[in-house]
């Protein structure tokens, strides 16, 4: 960055720097060092504000208010920033000031099942197994159907029945 004595030569640089340098490095120099020299200007007016401020002595109203939490200080002109302490209430002073409260509410926070999660993560699995049950069944059956080809229909329906239901038990 150029320092205030360059700032200050920037506009009898630039004819030479103009014939020296290539244009693109130029416009990007003389940008900074432009961007430099006001920064430095509105710096310079800064401190000259706040050096009036001092001298006027009008700036003690915005200084921040110093308080003390834990510390006791010695000089009485810092006595006046301590912080009183914060009585804390027990729960004997919160009885006292709160009436009993005669309707007894049941908060119910647990879930109804405990394993609700559990049933959620394999429901599809036995979805699946359910299909693959009910396929069995009926191959069980057709082959039960099958293999009494020669009987009467009424045999064959309680050879059904039995099948059916030795197959679900």
């Amino acid at each position: 960055l150029p320092s205030q004595s360059h700032a200050r030569s920037l506009p009898l640089l630039r004819p030479l720097l103009l014939a020296l340098a290539p244009r693109s490095l130029l416009v990007l120099g003389f940008a900074k060092m432009e961007e430099a020299a006001a920064r430095a200007q509105r710096l310079k007016d800064l401190k000259e504000r706040a050096k009036r401020a001092r001298e006027e002595g009008g700036g003690g109203d915005d200084a921040p208010k110093i308080k003390f939490r834990n510390y006791q200080p010695k000089t009485e002109e810092l006595k006046e920033a301590v912080v009183p302490k914060v009585k804390l209430t027990t729960e004997e002073d919160v009885a006292k000031l709160v009436e009993p409260a005669t309707i007894d509410v049941q908060l119910d926070v647990a879930p109804k099942k405990a394993n609700w999660d559990l049933k959620r993560d394999i429901a599809k699995k036995l979805e699946k197994l359910d299909r693959r049950t009910q396929q069995a069944i009926v191959e069980i059956i057709k082959d039960k159907v099958a293999e009494g080809d020669g009987q009467d229909a009424e045999a064959q329906g309680q050879m059904l029945a039995k099948a059916v239901s030795g197959a679900t038990a």
